[in-house]
């Protein structure tokens, strides 16, 4: 008996048992608070008959600002680091391996919650919880969904409101409606990246406070960053929050380059269970035949049963399976995937309704490899090629794939298709090859930085710095590391730069997955093995690796096509648009939903606006979509654009006069009076001087002419000084003071 109850004892003849039900009313309370992590406990007290004795044991009421539901007694235990004296993470056991995060916490804990389970419920608790909510989800499908099933009955209202673009067939009200609305008690703001800024922006800094933001599927920013940018800025805003008001979310979270997500508290989600998977495996030579053949085998044995492709991989691999189906399946096939993409599948693009598979062969992009569910069976063929690394799938996100399926007898079959990488190092250092790659995008921001505290200082030897500028070092950021694809190291943010953790993020996960699990066809059937699933590992397929050539010439064909037809879209948009600034904008905003040959139309009309006007720059641009002659139009667009009374336009009109004939050696004498002489770059040789006049400077018509009495001898005469025909009107010139040195490029 403690000391404390032997003296109650004592004093009074009291039964224990009625004193245990007074401290369950009464119960003491403690907090524990270490670094960013707070548990508030409330003592339970329980009578040992067997001890005649009260033995009270601490349960959690509050992990992290969560609140724990009354009628669970939370299994917890705290990860030390026992060298820092710190917390790495706080563990916790769901009741049962089909249990509901609702069914624990009646709000979320503040932190990165690792749920490594699909399904649990988070966002749902979220919108269920007592208090304002921003809760950003990775498709809009996802988000229309949430919110579609929030009307309230008998009205036209919606508890959740759905911000971002117009949908079809939903009538969203505004959010300034929204947010007055009194009847409406917990405002429930459901978005995807792009629209978060817009939204808080309306919100207003201020009102941040009034809010919990929760950022769902975070692992899928680290795969997706690198083609859609503006991921990164979700995490700008979220920091902007108190601590105590946000939460990251996601069933398989690896490792953040941002230190600021680094020191987010940990809350890792255990179960005393999970299921195992039945997994087929099939490597080979090409990903793309195997899958074809996969596929058709499917629906010769389960000609009822319908079929999910994941492969991360649109017009050169999910098209070119599709075509290379026979025609009466083609009609069965449809493609979830992101916008940039839509345009190139639109004869295939379907979207999700009623948590179904919309046709009998479904392809889906990363896109949909989160947030989306599905209430039916279906075969899982799952495709990666490590010839496009951005393509290869940690066992992580295996499992996330498979998790889409909520039947409850599950899939029908997984079968994993894959190839492996040739070129894998025997031992990579990944925390210091992580430092390496931060260390290389903090150069590009030195070097930004000191032409910023140079052109304030010397503002006379640095005459020109501009967003141009800045999105250059953002362009030339790209790099690959051991065999990964080429990701931007930094970004442009409020005009500065700043490092795109999410994108090397990315880097590490593709060089992690080449050199390990896809370094051999036997390294992920032993680690899915080492996760408890039971795996079939089919022999090595050997496949024609030239049984898709004309397939893929023609949507080469398909897609060039497509592209015109974009670019013609957005040139009739644009030219709606009357000023600089307004087609700038909306440049802008279509560049982020796209790549390639789009986006780089745009790049290059959003760069070239300033000089030439609207109408002879949209039909000219399209003429020069590859990088060299997109270069050498651009340079003679800058030395175009000069003011008649900048040097080098008048050491170019003097230098070529119209109607004279020159020599080979006088051309380049004259133009490396301009290119070294006045520009002050490296001095050309003839056969660049004369490449460099024709670009740039005058017009050249070959002929022969006696020079100073001498035999005839082969010269060029001086048509025009407008090399690439551009208009004689100008938008804006460039200044006669601006040095230009820095605006060609070499």
């Amino acid at each position: 008996m403690s000391e404390k109850n032997k003296k109650i004892k004592e004093h009074e003849d009291i039964d224990l048992q009625e004193v245990y039900k007074d401290w369950c009313e009464f119960g003491a309370t403690s907090i524990l608070s270490i670094g960013k992590y707070e548990i508030l406990f409330r003592s339970h007290n329980e009578y040992d008959a067997s001890l005649n004795d009260i033995v009270e044991d601490k349960a959690i009421q509050y992990l992290n600002n969560g609140a724990v539901c009354t009628n669970e007694k939370l299994q917890y235990n705290l990860v030390y680091d026992e060298e820092c004296g710190s917390i790495l993470g706080c563990n916790f056991t769901m009741p049962s391996k089909h249990a509901w995060l609702g069914d624990v916490f009646s709000t979320l804990p503040y932190g990165i919650i690792k749920k490594n389970k699909t399904g649990l419920g988070a966002t749902t608790l979220e919108l269920n919880s007592k208090r304002n909510s921003i809760i950003v989800v990775p498709t809009r499908a996802l988000a229309y969904e949430k919110a579609k099933n929030s009307k309230i009955p008998g009205t036209n209202k919606y508890k959740v409101l759905y911000c971002g673009g117009k949908l079809k067939d939903f009538n969203i009200p505004s959010l300034s409606e929204y947010l007055t609305d009194e009847t409406i008690t917990y405002k429930k703001l459901l978005v995807v990246a792009d629209s978060l800024p817009r939204t808080l922006e309306f919100i207003g800094d201020a009102n941040y406070k009034d809010f919990f933001i929760m950022i769902d599927e975070i692992d899928s920013y680290q795969y997706e960053s690198h083609y859609r940018p503006n991921l990164e800025k979700v995490v700008d805003y979220y920091f902007k929050f108190p601590q105590g008001q946000r939460c990251m979310v996601s069933a398989t979270i690896g490792n953040f380059s941002n230190p600021l997500i680094k020191d987010e508290p940990i809350i890792n989600v255990n179960f005393t269970d999970i299921d195992a998977r039945v997994i087929t495996l099939q490597p080979s030579n090409n990903p793309i035949v195997t899958a074809i053949g996969k596929i058709l085998q499917l629906r010769r044995d389960f000609p009822n049963d319908k079929v999910l492709v994941a492969f991360n991989l649109v017009t050169r691999g999910i098209l070119p399976i599709i075509e290379s189906l026979p025609e009466e399946l083609k009609i069965e096939c449809s493609v979830l995937c992101g916008d940039k993409s839509k345009p190139h599948v639109k004869d295939y693009l379907y979207e999700v309704e009623n948590n179904n598979l919309p046709t009998q062969i479904t392809f889906m992009s990363s896109t949909y490899f989160v947030g989306i569910d599905f209430s039916e069976r279906y075969h899982l063929v799952t495709v990666m090629d490590a010839t496009f690394p951005w393509t290869l799938l940690s066992t992580d996100k295996l499992q996330q794939i498979a998790g889409r399926c909520r039947h409850k007898d599950g899939l029908l079959s997984e079968t994993i298709i894959y190839n492996t990488f040739l070129g894998t190092s025997n031992y990579i250092n990944y925390e210091e090859l992580g430092r390496d790659i931060i260390n290389d995008a903090t150069i590009l921001i030195e070097l930004s930085s000191l032409f910023d505290k140079a052109k304030q200082k010397y503002p006379k030897l640095i005459k020109t710095y501009n967003e141009i500028y800045l999105e250059d070092i953002v362009k030339s950021s790209g790099r690959n590391y051991l065999g990964s694809s080429n990701v931007k190291l930094v970004r442009n943010e409020d005009d500065k730069i700043k490092i795109a953790y999410f994108n090397i993020d990315n880097i590490l996960i593709q060089v992690r997955l080449l050199h390990t699990t896809y370094s051999d066809t036997l390294n992920l059937y032993s680690e899915l093995r080492a996760e408890g699933n039971k795996v079939n590992y089919l022999s090595f397929k050997n496949e024609n690796t030239h049984i898709l050539d004309e397939v893929n010439k023609r949507i080469a064909v398909q897609k060039e096509k497509t592209d015109k037809e974009l670019i013609d879209a957005f040139i009739l948009e644009l030219r709606d648009k009357h000023t600089l600034s307004e087609r700038k904008t909306l440049a802008q905003n279509k560049r982020n939903s796209y790549t390639n040959k789009v986006g780089v139309f745009l790049d290059h009309f959003i760069e070239l606006q300033h000089y030439i006007p609207f109408e002879p720059l949209v039909s000219t641009l399209p003429l020069y979509d590859n990088q060299r002659q997109y270069r050498q139009f651009y340079n003679t667009v800058i030395f175009w654009a000069l003011d008649n009374e900048h040097p080098i336009k008048k050491a170019w009109i003097t230098s070529f006069i119209i109607g004279e004939k020159y020599t080979g050696a006088e051309i380049e004498e004259k133009v490396n009076a301009i290119w070294s002489g006045v520009l002050g770059f490296d001095k050309l040789s003839r056969k660049t001087a004369m490449l460099i006049a024709h670009e740039y400077f005058a017009v050249l018509k070959q002929t022969r002419a006696r020079i100073g009495g001498r035999i005839p001898q082969r010269v060029y005469e001086v048509i025009s000084l407008n090399t690439k025909g551009l208009p004689d009107e100008h938008v804006e010139y460039i200044g006669s003071d601006v040095n230009i040195q820095r605006k060609i490029r070499l």
